[in-house]
């Protein structure tokens, strides 16, 4: 507003010095054309206005110097100021990302940290399956031996009543809780081809389990990790295609559109991430993908 009204000055100090002018003008004409008949009251009438003209015309050009000088430093300042609000934009812009990246880290810390419970969870499930086929695989007790003389006939008794131990067929195998186990422990120590085995035989043997969306992922997650891109690609859309509703779901189709930025192909990557944002908008990975698309454009 203040440059605004140091303009309007100069623009006023302009037109009075054009009214001035004008009126010097008629004065001047006079002299031109008629020169004879002016008297010396006339010429000191005119130079009287000619150094009132001048006096004025001074002081005009020192307002407006002024006004200009005033005009410069307020422009001067709001370059400055524009340049601090700039410069303020851009650091709370980095602040900004500087804090959703800390609250992205804290939530994958919070993650691993449920993965290690379910990880507890999941030994203490094999342990109690072990306890219980070691249970159901024991002889039952027999009944003490009677000493009166019919105890001869007890014991033909339960013979015949065919009370026998169970034989070795009737046990029963290791559980789902337990493969899987069997499987992580496998793959931590590096025996992919092994843990792999495992994990296909608790699918087979235990296709409803709520440990099979685990399963086939940990498959395609040895897979990666034996730099078999095609097959670990593979395993994680079954994931996704067998057990939309998991939460391995989210997790594997983002590592397919990693898998294909892998590959160099970035079409296959906008949509594996395009597809976790829409899909599971509230996981993770969707923040993770967004931030993966943003990287490839």
């Amino acid at each position: 507003m203040n440059a605004v009204a140091t303009l309007g000055d100069v623009a006023r100090g302009l037109t009075s010095r054009g009214r001035r002018v004008w009126r010097v003008l008629p004065l001047v004409a006079l002299l031109a054309t008629g020169g004879c008949f002016a008297t010396r009251n006339d010429v000191r009438i005119v130079q009287s206005d000619v150094a009132s003209l001048r006096t004025e015309l001074l002081r005009n050009d020192v307002q407006q110097a002024e006004a200009l000088t005033r005009a410069t430093k307020l422009i001067a300042t709001l370059s400055d100021s524009l340049a601090r609000l700039s410069t303020r934009t851009v650091s709370l812009q980095g602040d900004v990302r500087g804090e959703m990246r800390g609250i992205k880290e804290q939530l994958l810390q919070v993650q691993t940290l449920l993965g290690q419970s379910q990880a507890t969870i999941a030994r203490l499930r094999a342990e109690l399956e072990a306890r219980n086929n070691a249970i159901a695989a024991a002889p039952p007790a027999l009944p003490p031996a009677s000493s009166s003389g019919t105890t001869g006939g007890a014991s033909g008794t339960g013979a015949a009543g065919g009370v026998t131990p169970p034989s070795d067929s009737t046990a029963r195998g290791p559980g789902p809780a337990q493969l899987f186990q069997n499987g992580k422990d496998q793959l931590q120590r590096g025996s992919t081809s092994t843990a792999r085995t495992i994990f296909q035989e608790l699918l087979s043997n235990f296709p409803a389990s709520d440990l099979a969306p685990d399963a086939q992922f940990f498959i395609g997650q040895s897979l990666l990790t034996e730099k078999n891109l095609a097959g670990a690609d593979a395993a994680f859309g079954a994931v996704v295609a067998k057990y939309p509703e998991s939460q391995r779901a989210s997790t594997a189709l983002y590592k397919q559109g990693d898998i294909a930025l892998q590959q160099g192909n970035k079409t296959n990557a906008r949509k594996y991430f395009s597809d976790v944002v829409a899909r599971y908008p509230k996981s993770l990975e969707a923040s993770l993908a967004a931030d993966r698309l943003l990287e490839i454009r």
